[in-house]
């Protein structure tokens, strides 16, 4: 266990023994990320599980999944499944935010330097994030 003192306060501070992060889309198509800590695996599950259904009843999407399953044998069954994941993934979240919530446009999907974004011509020539 890590343990590190405070200067401030003399306290005793340590990791909690397990946790869980995620990234995630705002509904305004921001990604952002959230970290859980708990301190048994049962507690911590329960808390992601309360956490995504949070998310998902609300508007938040998954980010794009980037982890690729090693070879197991079943190369075959594995690219299927990731391709299908992939998809997926890619559809829930270019759905919810490739809709501008200022113009009520579709906006496009852009990436760069391993950054998402969304945005779409203005009339005057500008560019808008949905912001």
């Amino acid at each position: 266990m890590n343990e590190n003192v405070s200067p401030k306060t003399n306290a005793v501070i340590t990791e909690a023994p397990a946790s869980w992060n995620t990234r995630y889309v705002t509904p305004t198509g921001f990604v952002c990320q959230i970290t859980l800590r708990a301190e048994s695996g049962k507690e911590l599950l329960e808390r992601a599980n309360v956490a995504l259904s949070w998310l998902l009843e609300n508007g938040y999407l998954p980010c794009e999944n980037t982890y690729k399953p090693k070879f197991d044998g079943k190369k075959s069954e594995n690219k299927q499944q990731a391709a299908s994941n992939t998809q997926a993934s890619d559809n829930t979240t270019s759905q919810a935010a490739n809709l501008c919530p200022v113009h009520n446009c579709e906006m496009r999907r852009f990436e760069k330097n391993g950054r998402i974004w969304f945005s779409h011509k203005t009339d005057d020539g500008g560019w808008c994030k949905g912001k």
